[in-house]
């Protein structure tokens, strides 16, 4: 499976079988996060599982099962770090997709009492990714739950604002808009437009409105998934951080 192959096949996953995370592939969600860290000074962190076999305990609300694994994804509250949280919590996600792993963004539906992580002065756990491996058959719990957050989804011609209507951009602006409306966003707002001001000219990624702060994150994964879905049609380019920041 490659990035674009994971963006189509990514959901967000609330139920977990019991099986275990392989070593080899639980070293390399450990190595990715490292990576990370080392790269932007981000604090994402990876733990495995407790004496029961899970890692973390879930909302009853939100999840049919506790995952084997999950990330805490740390970072200082500021709307960069909270942005490139989720430009490269997204990358770590769709990573573990490509390991053929299940994952998903969670910022509130867990149990802080059963969450192990590490925060230096100033830091903030923003997000968890439980991480595990999906059943066969989605549960009735989990088809209810994601039925009733995917109505909220808003259409593609909504996140985009250019010189023409969607339908008749460039492919490549279209490919991009369809990898974004396939990204996660919190309760699934989708707050962020892409804007292009005259053919040919640079596109922005602008929010429509900041009311919790969540939507820096969301601003990250949708720059990523622009970006990804760029580069395989053979545009290459790359991100100004901040809210109305261009892809150069």
């Amino acid at each position: 499976m490659d990035v674009i192959q994971a963006i189509e096949s990514r959901i967000s996953c609330r139920a977990f079988t019991g099986q275990q995370v392989e070593r080899e592939k639980f070293d390399a969600l450990v190595a990715e996060a490292a990576r990370i860290n080392e790269e932007t000074g981000l604090h994402f962190q990876v733990y495995g599982p407790r004496e029961d076999g899970t890692a973390i305990d879930m909302s009853n609300k939100m999840f049919a099962a506790n995952p084997p694994c999950y990330a805490a994804l740390v970072a200082r509250k500021d709307p960069i770090e909270e942005e490139k949280l989720g430009y490269y919590g997204e990358q770590f996600v769709l990573g573990a997709a490509m390991m053929g792993l299940a994952t998903c963004w969670v910022a509130s539906t867990y149990d802080r009492e059963t969450t192990r992580v590490e925060l230096a002065e100033g830091e903030v756990l923003h997000d968890v990714v439980p991480i595990g491996y999906a059943p066969a058959k989605i549960p009735f719990k989990q088809r209810t739950i994601r039925a009733g957050i995917r109505r909220r989804s808003k259409a593609l011609e909504d996140l985009y604002r250019g010189p023409v209507p969607l339908a008749e951009a460039p492919e490549w602006i279209r490919v991009c808009i369809d990898a974004v409306w396939k990204a996660p966003s919190a309760i699934n707002e989708q707050p962020v437009v892409f804007v292009q001001d005259e053919a040919d000219g640079p596109v922005r990624a602008e929010l429509i409105r900041v009311k919790t702060g969540m939507e820096y994150t969301d601003l990250g994964i949708a720059k990523y998934h622009f970006e990804v879905a760029a580069a395989a049609c053979g545009v290459s380019g790359t991100w100004q951080w901040g809210d109305g920041g261009a892809f150069a």
